[in-house]
């Protein structure tokens, strides 16, 4: 398992982000649920998953 703490660049929010290598994950792409903003692109080849630990500045989430 491979742990790792995740930024993004548009608004600024904080997650933990978890590997599993063992078990088969999804295809796809994970966005920031505050902003949109895409984090990560999966191949399917691990199980991702992300948490919020930081959250996103107001100011960049306002349009």
């Amino acid at each position: 398992m491979k742990k790792n703490d995740v930024t993004c660049s548009a608004c600024g929010a904080g997650f933990r982000r978890l590997e599993l290598a063992t078990q088969p994950g999804t295809k796809g792409d994970y966005r920031c649920p505050a902003c949109g903003e895409v984090l990560e692109t999966f191949d399917g080849s691990a199980l991702v998953a992300y948490r919020l630990t930081i959250q996103p500045t107001m100011k960049a989430i306002r349009p």
